[in-house]
């Protein structure tokens, strides 16, 4: 996601006293932070108090914010990390169940064919269970790099800035990501084609 003016105006004007500067943040990515809290624990219980601790954390820091990378990269690390801290906290292993990215691929399917046949809900609500599942068998760090290049749409350097990791990680991880994801679903794929 790029930088926008409007997000160096925002961030400028609360820093200037504006509280109504930061309001406007808040709406323009709690959309956003909201889903990460989601697909990384998979709890829309724990959406409205994490994002609501996400965003603490983004008042009482923006002073500090040095506009090097994108605000948007800047606030999902800050997500991320306080997701990984809950993880952590509950020593849970399980991350990111990705049932919206699937839902979400679905619905534009739905949209692009003129006329879906009950059978073809079906097979698609069978085939986004199949990937839902493999997703989850990834490591946390290789279901990372996909949504932030999957969904969120991330480049390789917005991705990296994210993590803080090289390119070269993200490059390796996403690639090992992929591998592991075919291998998972490579039985499933077989035996429809």
């Amino acid at each position: 996601m790029k930088q926008t003016a409007d997000d160096f105006e925002l961030v400028e004007a609360f820093r200037a006293g504006d509280e109504k500067a930061f309001e406007d943040l808040v709406r323009r990515y709690q959309h956003q932070v909201a889903n990460i809290i989601y697909l990384t624990l998979g709890s829309r219980e724990e959406v409205e108090d994490l994002s609501q601790e996400v965003f603490i954390r983004v008042y009482k820091s923006l002073a500090r914010f040095e506009f090097d990378a994108s605000l948007y990269s800047w606030i999902y690390r800050i997500a991320v990390n306080l997701c990984i801290d809950e993880i952590r906290r509950r020593k849970i292993r399980k991350v990111i169940p990705l049932e919206f990215f699937t839902e979400r691929k679905l619905e534009e399917q739905k949209r692009s064919k003129d006329k879906v046949t009950a059978a073809d809900a079906l097979l698609a609500k069978e085939k986004q269970q199949v990937i839902v599942d493999a997703l989850q068998k990834l490591s946390p760090n290789h279901r990372t790099v996909i949504l932030l290049r999957e969904y969120e749409d991330l480049s390789y350097g917005e991705i990296a800035k994210t993590l803080r990791i090289s390119p070269q990680s993200v490059k390796s991880r996403i690639f090992r990501a992929r591998e592991e994801l075919r291998k998972l679903l490579k039985g499933y794929f077989k035996e429809r084609s």
